[in-house]
């Protein structure tokens, strides 16, 4: 049967309507007029009150399985690699699941740290395992891939973060320091909270082991800037990477929120002057991709994520930067159906739209089936319009994914599987790695516009209120809303699995002389003075928590007031 090349509209998102009027950021002049579907950095939406949509549950769930699969257990986190070196690596994976767990946390379930605390602490655990870093002792002794004058290999070493490898070290140092702050929880600053442990069995002179935590790691992130006069961290061996050295920024911010230090000025100010005076951009306006230390010489970006992940990580720090750029960047790579589907340029396609713009002729280019995906470009495309508050785009994205990409839900799990197929028979972007279907693409639906800069911005307070909060339920069920209004803490929850379920919550920061009322659907369950039982509710006050048992199916408001 002959296959049509056209489709149906494309479903209606959540996203629909929540485009605002874009007003720029002060923190430095713009060049450029960003279009009007960018959300303004200044604008504020309460999301918190939206609660979340079905998908965005589901892909938290997706993110609660990963992380909760035995040690060693990697199902649908496998790539093509096999010595966990390219961009969808288990380290990537794993960072970018944990900003999203953070992100959807800071501004959609602030009063739910339940939810999140216990997947991000799993999430830590796997990134300190041997497989996600092993690679290390290898890379270490460089190549001609990253130093083609190399003429002997250097000794190698074991330790992941001690030297060079930003790539790994900095989502460690950023994930680390994002915990302390949404959690106001500092158990990666204990010394040794951060140790990695090389014990294989068949090799070597007996078990190493090295021990960091948040603070040491900081450090030795902090002087190995300083050492390259602030142009950043290597990755491999003689490579600097824009982007992977945005995310050490980040931790170093965090850092200040924690521990009362002022590095993430510094860095930030002696980062812009450095690459100022270097140069960043290509003769095009685009980022380089790498810069080779030791013959001095940038690498060219191989495809749309050198622009995409670099800005939608940059824009926590330097939003006005990152937001002249987008619109040029944005119409270069974008490639925009009549449907209202968006997916992404190949750089063949790419180069020829410049070449057009350059010559005023017709673009001469405009699909390249030919193309081979091998990287995430689909991902860092939508966590960049997410970041940058395009609703249009974000809202194009996700529907094509969800029309070619094959979404799948396991165990109430939402993810788009691997496929290493590039185009279906008519052009269709179909390839999906590891990275995008299982973090990327739920971080671009849980975040906010500007919710990384938002994050970064805060004064530090994190999500953790001296308000009362979910902080336990036993079984876990799911969290539509958690928020305050007031002195009001509202919660929405269902079951995770048809008919009802029994689960306890615990409820923090009810002290035993508060006075305090508990509905469930508008309809009073217990109060300060009376703890009255049903038969699908108990409450119950245990010191300054309050524990409420209670049969959840369908959702289910609760609504606690205090005074």
């Amino acid at each position: 049967m002959e296959r049509r090349c056209t489709a149906d509209p494309p479903p209606r998102s959540a996203l629909e309507g929540l485009k605002i009027k874009i007003n720029s950021v002060e923190m430095r002049k713009p060049e450029m007029t960003a279009p009007s579907s960018l959300t303004s950095a200044a604008a504020t939406v309460d999301y918190a009150v939206r609660g979340l949509d079905d998908k965005q549950l589901a892909h938290l769930r997706h993110i609660e399985n990963l992380a909760n699969q035995p040690d060693g257990d990697w199902s649908h986190m496998g790539n093509a690699d096999a010595g966990q070196e390219w961009v969808d690596s288990y380290r990537y994976q794993l960072a970018m699941a944990a900003y999203a767990l953070g992100l959807a946390h800071y501004h959609r379930l602030p009063a739910a740290p339940c939810v999140f605390k216990p997947v991000y602490e799993a999430l830590m655990r796997k990134m300190l395992r041997r497989e996600v870093w092993g690679y290390w002792k290898d890379t270490s002794q460089s190549g001609m891939f990253v130093n083609p004058e190399l003429t002997e290999l250097r000794k190698p070493w074991i330790d992941p973060v001690v030297k060079e490898n930003i790539m790994y070290s900095g989502h460690l140092h950023a994930m680390a320091g994002m915990y302390a702050v949404l959690f106001n929880d500092d158990r990666y600053a204990e010394p040794g909270s951060l140790t990695f442990n090389h014990a294989p069995i068949f090799w070597g002179l007996g078990p190493e082991k090295f021990e960091y935590d948040f603070k040491k790691l900081n450090e030795v992130i902090y002087w190995q800037m300083v050492e390259s006069g602030w142009l950043g961290v290597a990755c491999e061996p003689n490579c600097v990477f824009l982007v992977c050295n945005q995310y050490p920024i980040l931790g170093f911010r965090f850092h200040d929120l924690r521990h009362q230090t002022k590095i993430a000025d510094e860095a930030t100010q002696s980062y812009r002057l450095a690459w100022e005076e270097k140069g960043m951009l290509d003769k095009d306006g685009h980022f380089y991709m790498f810069l080779l230390l030791q013959q001095d010489h940038f690498v060219d970006q191989a495809s749309s994520g050198s622009d995409s992940w670099t800005a939608a990580a940059m824009n926590a720090w330097n939003p006005a930067f990152v937001r002249d750029l987008y619109p040029g960047h944005a119409a270069a790579w974008f490639k925009r159906g009549s449907d209202g589907l968006v997916s992404v340029n190949p750089p063949s396609v790419k180069a020829a739209f410049l070449e057009a713009k350059k010559s005023g002729v017709k673009q001469s280019l405009t699909e390249d089936r030919t193309y081979q995906w091998s990287s995430p470009d689909f991902g860092y495309a939508a966590i960049w319009a997410s970041e940058l508050g395009d609703a249009d785009v974000l809202e194009g994205m996700l529907n094509h994914a969800d029309r070619y990409m094959q979404p799948t839900y396991e165990k109430g799990g939402l993810y788009y599987p691997r496929n290493d197929a590039s185009w279906d028979e008519c052009g269709n972007m179909i390839y999906m790695d590891p990275l995008s279907g299982n973090s990327l693409l739920g971080y671009a639906r849980l975040n906010v516009p500007n919710g990384l800069m938002h994050f970064y911005n805060q004064s530090g307070r994190g999500t953790v209120p001296s308000k009362p909060a979910l902080i336990d339920m036993v079984p876990r069920i799911d969290v539509v809303r958690a928020y305050h209004e007031g002195t009001q803490l509202i919660l929405t929850l269902r079951g995770r699995r048809d008919g009802p379920v029994e689960t306890t919550l615990s409820i923090s920061n009810v002290g035993a002389g508060m006075n305090w009322r508990l509905e469930r659907d508008g309809m009073v369950v217990g109060s300060s003075d009376k703890l009255p039982s049903r038969d699908d509710v108990r409450v119950e006050q245990r010191e300054n928590t309050l524990a409420v048992r209670a049969s959840i199916d369908s959702p289910s408001e609760f609504r606690l007031t205090w005074e």
